[in-house]
């Protein structure tokens, strides 16, 4: 029993708006430290779409040089194994592959990454948008591609350097997988890894940062 509730904890750590049409309205699944959680089920989808609502203290630059900083995801991103830069074509858009690890005897899940940033000229809220792409990196052994992912982020500068965050999220992790047990512990995965990234945004690798494209 404690391995098949490690492995429901594990599933939703694979970093997660989509198209898809949604059935009814958010429910709260968690709501701790400052950061929400809540899920709703897709029309003509087993699965449910996430969404996060938390604060962060920090500034825009520092969330975009922490979110580029691609090598460090393991110690960001609940239960990644492995991640690498595959091309930085700019400082608003960014390929790169990641590896999220599972517990014995399922498979890890793996994926090529497209992450991309853009700003509102007006309102200043910077919107962040993270989806599955093409197999630049072919199929691993032991490992199973994950067939839809796709994040995002809708962020608010506020008063005081602080930084209101609308997160929403789906995941088709592939494979066999029965979906009541990926749904079952969803907010788990989007919570801790936003409790590790609300601390690491003040590293001071992240701060005094500037991009071109970015008002503060």
């Amino acid at each position: 029993m404690r391995r098949i509730v490690l492995l429901m904890v594990a599933l939703v750590g694979i970093n997660r708006i989509g198209c898809s049409q949604t059935s009814g309205d958010w429910n709260l699944e968690k709501d701790k430290d400052g950061i929400r959680v809540y899920s709703r089920n897709l029309l003509g989808n087993r699965l449910k779409e996430l969404r996060v609502q938390t604060t962060f203290q920090g500034t825009l630059s520092s969330l975009v040089a922490m979110l580029s900083d691609i090598e460090n995801y393991p110690k960001l991103m609940y239960k990644t194994k492995t991640s690498r830069l595959l091309r930085r074509v700019s400082e608003t858009e960014i390929y790169y592959y990641i590896e999220t690890a599972l517990p014995w005897p399922v498979e890890n899940r793996d994926m090529n990454v497209r992450l991309t940033f853009s700003q509102d000229p007006s309102t200043h809220v910077l919107r962040i948008q993270i989806n599955k792409v093409a197999d630049e990196v072919p199929p691993q052994p032991q490992t199973v591609r994950v067939v839809d992912w796709l994040a995002v982020w809708e962020v608010q500068p506020q008063p005081n350097q602080e930084l209101k965050i609308d997160y929403h999220c789906r995941v088709n992790p592939g494979g066999s997988l029965p979906p009541w047990l990926i749904n079952l512990t969803a907010a788990t995965g989007p919570y801790e890894s936003f409790k590790q990234l609300r601390k690491t945004i003040q590293a001071s690798q992240y701060q005094g940062r500037t991009f071109k494209f970015l008002i503060e």
